[in-house]
């Protein structure tokens, strides 16, 4: 019922922001409050969601007010105007190919460059260069703006959300981003010839040119659009400091005695560019903070599911239904949609970076083709073309282009980002027949092993559990082996009984210490108990570890009769599993536990192997506690392995479901 109540809220917002009664900068932290009230959230910590929402997506502003920074400097400088007058002087006269000229051009210079003051200091240069040369206006406009499309896939900012705010690596998004561009290209291209064979009336740009006073510009200045690119990407510099890197090179190799004005100039004016989606991106950190409560995460649970993990569901969401972006629609991740991916991403219904990646495919659709962006409202009066001409002539095209990067996703994640995130169309077969070695055989059924660590104390011990066991309905079996060595499908015991013994010096004696670890057929530890007293005797305490058991067995009976009987502790309901664990060893390596015959087993992990990567990424990028939950998390993940001397790259197939 809380969900619903979720949900409502969640609507009455996006109609009020689709019928543009309430704007996003105050619809979404409002949005972020009632939500989180209606959740359950303490009211004394909905004062922790404003200050701490409103500061926790900080590194994404500075990267958006360094951007700004750059961008006005490479127009106060002139470097903007000479790259694209290089561009008009080497275009040639054919229309075609200067349009596609200036859209690569604009491509690279909004990779740097955002925010409405951008669109505008680039739009005022390229446009009329554009239509003067015989560019229609209509073309003019969809041209430019598929061309900002294109570089925003790589915005380093852009990219500073992303990280930010759903914790993925720029190394995890780079072989995708690079197909979403190619695909994005293709699209632009396609659209520009067609457009020109159709289009006849080439209206050329109406208003007198000024005097050209721009300003002379060394030709080692123009590579500062393309400094941050290759800090960021290439020297894996932060994104701040590769903007500010490349505005001080601007400012210095344009006109050195200049250099402190500018950088002051263009500091002031671009804050004052991006001053909205700052703002607006403090709301979306209150929702973001309001959803990381345990009380809304509790509330959405009833919506988390795998629904969105059918490749099919994928494709429709974030493909066919990309036009939802449109209007401040409810997949708008700019608006009232980031609380659709910010619940997603709460639930774990999918890996961070597929859902990032259905962002960046409807972002395609939204660039270009939203008549509420305030870009196209700028173009479409600059260039006098009617708005809704631009969104009907590129929505096509945009939305082909989600589809395929859609289709991309769910063909080609393990290549892409290292994860099987969906599910298989085709029906999953049993465990027993995916997972042969998982069960020991029907023979080895309510066999247990009793094994000890060798010394005489715990043998003792061990062969007292033996003993108090036998008269039941379970057949003992004394032996000494390592069940986790060896898969299930020869055992001769479904499950296994591990006596341990320890003895401390304290001041009034020696307390002896015996424990007994229940382990499955695998090796997989089901639970374990310890008694102790201080000069006990290691069989009466091997009893009391007996008693501990037996009760065990009777608090959960499908579980334990299931271990028993399959040497499996499975119960209808438990979560996916692929049976591993990581844990940090004393030399610092994180290594693996694998139960032996189970999912992870069978795709190649093995107790002991030391992880260095976890889907392309160094373990330690995301700390210990991270790296040890993708165990539990059920998802597909891929691993780089060092065993030995070797290494080897693991990627997991379907879990195991009970």
């Amino acid at each position: 019922m809380t969900a619903a109540f979720i949900l409502l809220v969640f609507a009455v917002f996006a109609l009020l922001m689709y019928r543009r009664l309430m704007p996003a900068l105050v619809a979404v932290p409002a949005m972020a409050l009632i939500m989180a009230m209606v959740a359950g959230v303490p009211a004394a910590k909905l004062g922790a969601i404003v200050t701490g929402g409103a500061v926790k997506l900080a590194p994404f502003y500075v990267a958006v007010i360094f951007g700004a920074l750059l961008g006005r400097v490479t127009i106060e400088t002139g470097i903007a105007r000479r790259i694209v007058d290089l561009a008009a002087e080497f275009g040639g006269e054919n229309p075609l190919a200067l349009s596609l000229g200036f859209s690569a051009i604009v491509a690279l210079l909004f990779t740097a460059v955002s925010g409405l003051g951008g669109i505008i200091m680039v739009g005022s240069i390229v446009l009329p260069i554009m239509m003067t040369a015989g560019v229609p206006r209509t073309i003019a406009a969809t041209l430019f703006l598929m061309g900002f499309a294109l570089g925003f896939i790589f915005n380093i900012a852009n990219w500073t959300f992303y990280i930010t705010f759903f914790g993925v690596a720029r190394e995890e998004l780079i072989r995708y981003a690079i197909v979403l561009a190619i695909v994005d290209a293709i699209a632009m291209i396609i659209y520009a010839v067609i457009a020109f064979r159709r289009e006849r009336g080439y209206a050329t740009w109406a208003v007198a040119g000024e005097p050209d006073e721009t300003p002379r510009v060394p030709a080692v200045a123009l590579i500062t659009p393309l400094l941050p690119l290759a800090l960021y990407y290439v020297l894996k510099m932060d994104a701040a400091p590769a903007f500010l890197a490349a505005a001080v090179f601007g400012v210095l190799a344009t006109r050195p005695s200049l250099a402190v004005q500018r950088l002051v100039a263009s500091a002031i004016r671009g804050v004052e560019d991006v001053a909205p989606a700052v703002v607006l991106f403090m709301g979306i950190g209150m929702l973001l903070a309001a959803t990381q409560e345990p009380q809304f995460a509790a509330a959405l649970r009833p919506l988390a599911g795998n629904w969105l993990r059918n490749p099919v569901a994928y494709v429709l969401l974030f493909g066919i239904a990309s036009p939802l972006v449109l209007y401040r629609g409810p997949l708008n991740p700019f608006g009232v949609g980031i609380a659709i991916f910010t619940a997603l991403y709460a639930a774990h219904v999918l890996p961070a970076v597929v859902l990032v990646a259905a962002i960046m495919a409807v972002v395609q659709v939204q660039n270009v083709c939203d008549p509420t962006n305030t870009a196209n409202v700028w173009i479409a009066n600059f260039t006098g073309v009617p708005i809704d001409t631009i969104t009907r002539r590129t929505l096509p095209y945009q939305v082909a282009v989600a589809i395929a990067a859609t289709f991309a996703v769910v063909i080609a994640s393990p290549a892409l980002f290292g994860v099987r995130p969906f599910v298989s169309l085709v029906p999953a077969a049993r465990a027993g027949e995916t997972l042969p070695a998982l069960y020991a055989p029907a023979a080895s059924s309510n066999r247990l092993a009793v094994d000890d660590d060798g010394t005489p104390v715990s043998k003792a011990a061990a062969d007292a559990v033996a003993a108090e066991l036998t008269p039941g309905p379970w057949q003992m079996i004394r032996l000494h082996e390592d069940p986790n060595a060896t898969d299930c499908g020869a055992k001769r015991y479904a499950a296994y009984v591990y006596v341990t013994t320890s003895q401390f010096t304290v001041v009034d004696g020696t307390d002896l210490d015996v424990g007994l670890r229940l382990e499955d057929c695998g090796g997989w530890i089901v639970s374990e108990w310890h008694d102790h007293q201080l000069g006990g005797d290691a069989r009466a305490l091997a009893l009391q570890g007996v008693g501990r058991l037996r009760r065990w067995a009777l608090t959960d009976p499908v579980r334990s009769a299931n271990l028993f009987r399959t040497g499996v502790a499975e119960r209808p309901g438990d979560k996916p599993t692929y049976f591993y664990a990581f844990f940090k060893s004393d030399d610092g390596n994180l290594r693996a536990y694998v139960r032996a015959g189970g999912p992870a087993y069978v795709a190649g992990l093995r107790s002991g192997d030391v992880i260095e990567t976890i889907d392309g990424v160094e373990w330690w990028q995301y700390g210990t506690y991270q790296s040890q939950r993708f165990a539990y998390d059920g998802k597909p993940h891929a691993f780089g392995v060092q065993r030995g001397d070797r290494t080897v790259e693991i990627t997991l197939g379907a879990p195991f479901s009970a």
